[in-house]
């Protein structure tokens, strides 16, 4: 006895819902990621023999060439202004970690340009992590 052969089921794929899951994957993707506050800060840090690698924190003060200062990314007028924004924005935050600062110092920076921000950092009650590159042995 022959048996007629099956015939095979053509299986459709759902192409129309593949735009939106990709839509939404994109969504998800940015919201989840972490953008760099100081992208338009341009800055080259100091060279040192020892760098640690730590913890990206929660709040950021930067120093560029020309000697502006920015904390989150925002320029300020003066190292008193980031004495209260550094304050203000750790006032909600407990822990250790909490208190970080990543400090961000063009390499050309004189020396009376810098001292006061980490004198207001301080003030404030951050602990301060500066951002440096390692240099070679021979530098």
């Amino acid at each position: 006895m022959k048996m007629a052969p099956r015939r095979r089921r053509d299986i459709a794929v759902p192409v129309v819902s593949m735009g939106d899951i990709a839509f939404l994957l994109t969504i998800f993707f940015l919201i989840c990621s972490n953008f760099t506050k100081e992208a338009g800060i341009k800055l080259v840090p100091p060279k040192a023999p020892s760098v640690e690698t730590i913890k990206e924190s929660r709040i950021s003060v930067a120093i560029d060439g020309e000697g502006d200062l920015f904390l989150q990314g925002q320029p300020v007028p003066d190292a008193r202004s980031i004495e209260w924004g550094v304050a203000a924005l750790m006032q909600d935050r407990t822990g250790p970690e909490a208190r970080l600062v990543m400090f961000k110092c063009d390499h050309q920076v004189d020396k009376a340009v810098f001292e006061p921000v980490l004198d207001a950092i301080a003030k404030a009650g951050g602990t301060i992590v500066a951002v440096g590159d390692k240099s070679s042995p021979n530098e």
